[in-house]
């Protein structure tokens, strides 16, 4: 159960971390570094969002077959706090960029 948790959050600290860049990018207060996603983004949205969140879903559903190997928890484990450590580095700038629209508005 601790494992499909992990997956969950996992999901979730994905979603957020596509919302907190697409509302960077709205309000200009950042540019998308990886070229391949900044391509998606300008494209569709939709391909933005699929693109952020496939990869956790693909995890989701191959999971079943692999979780009985010994590097997959480790693995799973450091890429939830990596993943929790980018939506508090998210949040921090999103929190500093609107605070400085709002004072300069």
């Amino acid at each position: 159960m601790f494992k499909s948790k992990l997956l969950i959050l996992l999901l979730i600290l994905c979603f957020f971390d596509a919302l907190f860049t697409d509302v960077g990018l709205q309000l200009a207060l950042i540019q998308e570094a990886n070229p391949l996603i900044r391509h998606l983004y300008e494209w569709h949205i939709v391909a933005y969002y699929l693109v952020k969140l496939i990869f956790p879903l693909a995890l989701m559903f191959i999971y079943p077959y692999i979780r009985q190997k010994l590097w997959v928890q480790p693995c799973l484990t450091l890429t939830v706090i990596v993943y929790a450590a980018v939506n508090v580095y998210h949040f921090v700038w999103l929190s500093y960029g609107l605070t400085y629209v709002a004072g300069h508005a």
